[in-house]
This record gives structure tokens, C-alpha cells and sequence, in this order.
């Protein structure tokens, strides 16, 4: 089974110093990083001040995800170079007029570059390990995928803390892809939501919709210089094949040297309509175009399953495959905790074994109850006069050449009880590839400021009660008052609340 410690290694894969979730719960932003909504919000972060403290402990959590990993190392180099007093060289000293101070040295972000050393440089595009280590030391980076079926509920939750961080996350890991299907029609709010409740830390760096199918990617600010490529695509398979309402999006980028793809799907409806789901899949797989990164077979013609053009995918969604016992025996199984009569009974599985659909993907042991159908508002699965059997519908694939993806956790989560679905996530490490330079610099270092300043605006109604420490703050009581918004207790469009933030109605909730 998958029981990884994904805190423990998410602390150590990650460059600067792991972010605790526990830290966002309170954090409430001043001045202007959390209130200037202007588009002339800054689009690359800050650098440190020259008097600032390298101790990490010492240093306010906005400070500890700047961009440093190489300012500390850089100065006790330029130390070395001067002296152990930090100042320069008899024989330097006639070059003081045309060079930096060894001071300026050291208090510079920037490493001072030897002439001689550029003069006696080869050209060579070999993979560059020294960065990418710089960033990932063990070449390992975390990646949390969520999926949801929103029941295309109209009233978006202000923030989504359970969702995106579980009890099982002390950290936030670097990636977040999250898609949903029967998406909220206001999916710039759903956008916004994720931001303000990931925090300062990370930023949108790209997002597509197929009808109310939706994906977002979502990364720690820093990475934004080496995330390049990016590119997106869209396959409808409603009805005719142009109805949206069903269908898939993908986003595929590469760091590094490492290409991945990430695609959610909303496919076909029903116990019976196994093969129409496979057949669907299949039309995903080779009707996703993303040309930089087609890759030609021995033929000349380009490889038609773009699942196989890239080094890692993850493929998530409501795929629709059912659970195929009795409803009351499944009702039974989950009442008593066990799953493994309804795990032999699952279609998707069943396809996987035999390779009908999805060649070569895998997905992580199922210890959670089934996703779907339930009452909406409650826990209670499907009493219409329906009775469908629990079924999970919500799955997150994935596969891998050289066995890069490794899974940590696999979960779902109960408390967001709105939609029929509940969502599912996991936790994934990937080995990254390093790559030449010349191909990290294609990076634009672009992101969404609008979304990262309104997101930031949205945090400061964070009251400080909210902290894991108070009382009024528990996990259970979190959960009561989330679903007390998004049950339509307070049936108010999220750009109405927002802007009537300090009333009653706001504070109830909050």
C-alpha cells in the first residue's frame, strides 16, 4: 500500500524552507502584498533587503519563500575570495575604481562573475544538475492532484482548507492541479477561492475550461523561472462528440528536463456504458494536441496517444465507472469498513487489469468509502427513488517512464458536502530530469497578478480565531461552519458576500 510520509519527505524535496499548512490557518496579511488589487501588482517577488537575517527561524514566514537558496553560499564565497575580515586583496585593490566593494559583494543576491572564467568557457548544452539541485536536492518535487464534481453549484465557498489542506499535509507541497467537473458557473471565483486559501506563497500560472469541465495549476512562487512550454488543449465527447457537458482538459508543461501532463475528464454516465467510457478515453488520449510536444515514430507521422509524448502524466476526474454489487450489500460494506468486496466489484479496475482502457496507468489503493452518490447536503448516500449503488467515480490515474511518479497518499474529503460527490486528492512525488540552461531560460516567469491580488484581498477575512490552536477553530467545528455557507445557509452569491464582508452574515460564517 501507498504510506509514504509525505510531510516528512515534502520537507526535504522542496528548496527554502517547507511551508506548514498550520501557518496559513492564522496568517493574515498586511500592507500592500495582501490589499493592492492593481494590475500594477509586482509580478516577480522581491528581493531580500541587504540587512536581512539568515536565520531561518528568525524570519517571518513571507520572507522564508523569497528567493534565496544561493545568497548565503554566495556571500561566504565572496568571503573566501577577500579574507576571513570580509575585505578585499592587496592585489585587488588596484581594480577599485572599476569593481564592486567585497561589501557590496556580500550583501549582492547576484554572485560576482569571474571574466577570465567566460573567456575559457566551452559552449556545452549538457543537463545542468547544479540547478536543479538548487532548487530540488534530491530531484524531487511534491505535487498535489484534486479532483471534484461540484454539482455546478452556483455559490462558491470562500475558502476550501479542508480540500487543499488535509490533516495528512503538514506542508504545502510545490504543485497544486486541481480539476472539477460540473465546475461553479463563476469559475474566476472558484479560481480565487483556491488562491486566497493556498496563500502568498503560490500563484495561478495557468487555468482552461471545456464547458464546466475546469483545471488550474497553481505553483510555489519561486518556481515560476522554471516552468516552461506550457501549453493547453480540449476534447469534447458529449453528444454528436461537440456537446461539452462531457469530454476533457489538458495542461502539459515541463520543468527542467521533465515534461508532465495533467488532464481531468468528466466521461460518460451509467453502470452500462463501460465500453462508451473506454472508447471516450481512448479519443482523449489522441484527440489532445499539444504540438511542442508531438513526437514522431519510426514512420515519420506524429504519435497519436499524447499520453505517450511526455514523462509523466496524471489523469483525473469523474471517470464514471460504477460499482457493480447490490446497493444494499455495498451500503453493508462501507458501514462496517470494508471495502474489498466493493473494490472487487469496480469497473475502472476491472479495465485496468485488462488493458481495455487507460494502458499503462495506475492508481494508488483505495482505503476511503465511496465518492458518490450522496444526498446533497448530507452524508447519506443516494435515497432517491433511484438507489444508486456508492460508487467511486472520482479517480486520479497516473503513470510514468522510469518510474518517476511515486504516490504518498491517496484520500478524499468528507466535509465539503454541497455537491453528490465528495473530493478526492492525492499526493505525489516526482523525480525531475535536469536540462541545459539555454532550455530553462525559455521560462516567461509569468502568473495571474489579478488572481493572486484579489486572492490576497479575500485572506485578509481570515480572523485570527481561526488559528489550529483556538478552540473555536477545530477540525470539527471548521467543517460546521463551511458547510453551514456552502449548504446555502447564508444563499449568497460569493461576489455579494465579499463585498459585504464585515456583515453579520460574513462573521457567522466565518
Amino acid at each position: 500500500g501507498v504510506q509514504g510520509d509525505v510531510n516528512g519527505n515534502s520537507g526535504q524535496v522542496s528548496f527554502g524552507k517547507p511551508l506548514m499548512t498550520s501557518s496559513f490557518l492564522s496568517q493574515k496579511l498586511d500592507g500592500d502584498e495582501s490589499g493592492d488589487s492593481s494590475e500594477n501588482s509586482p509580478s516577480v517577488i522581491e528581493s531580500p533587503p541587504n540587512n536581512v537575517s539568515f536565520n531561518s527561524a528568525d524570519l517571518p514566514l513571507y520572507d522564508k519563500v523569497a528567493p534565496i537558496p544561493r545568497l548565503l553560499s554566495l556571500r561566504q564565497d565572496a568571503q573566501k575570495r577577500g579574507g576571513d575580515d570580509g575585505t578585499t586583496t592587496d592585489s585587488e585593490d588596484q581594480y577599485s575604481s572599476h569593481n564592486s566593494s567585497q561589501a557590496d559583494l556580500m550583501n549582492s543576491i547576484l554572485p560576482p562573475i569571474q571574466s577570465q572564467s567566460i573567456r575559457t568557457a566551452p559552449h556545452k548544452e549538457e543537463p545542468d544538475f547544479e540547478e536543479l539541485e538548487r532548487y530540488f536536492p534530491n530531484h524531487q518535487m511534491s505535487i498535489f492532484i484534486g479532483t471534484w464534481n461540484m454539482h455546478s453549484e452556483k455559490d462558491v465557498p470562500l475558502l476550501v482548507e479542508e480540500f487543499l489542506m488535509p490533516p495528512q499535509c503538514e506542508y504545502l507541497q510545490d504543485m497544486y492541479v486541481i480539476g472539477t467537473q460540473e465546475c461553479t458557473p463563476h469559475k474566476r471565483e472558484w479560481e480565487v477561492t483556491v488562491q486566497a486559501t493556498l496563500g502568498p506563497t503560490h500563484v495561478l500560472v495557468r487555468s482552461e475550461s471545456l464547458g464546466d469541465i475546469h483545471l488550474i495549476i497553481l505553483v510555489r512562487r519561486e518556481m515560476i523561472w522554471i516552468i516552461r512550454d506550457v501549453q493547453s488543449s480540449t476534447v469534447a465527447c458529449g453528444a454528436g462528440g461537440v456537446m461539452r457537458n462531457k469530454g476533457a482538459v489538458g495542461i502539459v508543461l515541463t520543468i527542467f528536463g521533465s515534461s508532465l501532463l495533467f488532464i481531468t475528464a468528466h466521461l460518460r454516465a451509467h453502470t452500462t456504458k463501460v465500453k462508451e467510457r473506454n472508447i471516450d478515453a481512448l479519443r482523449i488520449a489522441s484527440s489532445l494536441d499539444f504540438s511542442r510536444y508531438h513526437v514522431k515514430q519510426p514512420s515519420g507521422d506524429d504519435l497519436s496517444d499524447c499520453t505517450e509524448n511526455v514523462d509523466c502524466v496524471f489523469w483525473s476526474g469523474d471517470l464514471n465507472y460504477r460499482v457493480t454489487c447490490e446497493r444494499e450489500s455495498a451500503v453493508k460494506a462501507i458501514q462496517s469498513n470494508n471495502l474489498e468486496p466493493l473494490i472487487k466489484s469496480d469497473q475502472l479496475l476491472e479495465q485496468l487489469r485488462d488493458q481495455a482502457a487507460f494502458r499503462g496507468f495506475s492508481e494508488a489503493p483505495i482505503r476511503f468509502p465511496p465518492t458518490f452518490k450522496f444526498d446533497p447536503g448530507s452524508s447519506e448516500y443516494d435515497t432517491s427513488n433511484k438507489q444508486r449503488v456508492p460508487s467511486w467515480t472520482d479517480r486520479i490515474l497516473y503513470k510514468s517512464r522510469q518510474d518517476a511518479i511515486t504516490p504518498q497518499f491517496y484520500h478524499y474529503c468528507p466535509s465539503l458536502t454541497f455537491s453528490d460527490h465528495r473530493p478526492v486528492f492525492g499526493v505525489y512525488l516526482v523525480t525531475l530530469k535536469p536540462s541545459p540552461i539555454s532550455s530553462t531560460l525559455r521560462a516567461t516567469g509569468w502568473f495571474d497578478k489579478r488572481a493572486y491580488a484579489r486572492g490576497m484581498k479575500r485572506r485578509q477575512m481570515y480572523p485570527q480565531s481561526r488559528s489550529p490552536g483556538n478552540e473555536e477553530s477545530s477540525l470539527g467545528n471548521r467543517k460546521l461552519k463551511q458547510s453551514s455557507f456552502v449548504l446555502k445557509a447564508v444563499n449568497t452569491p460569493v461576489k455579494k458576500v465579499m463585498a459585504n464582508h464585515k456583515s453579520s452574515i460574513v462573521c457567522s460564517v466565518m
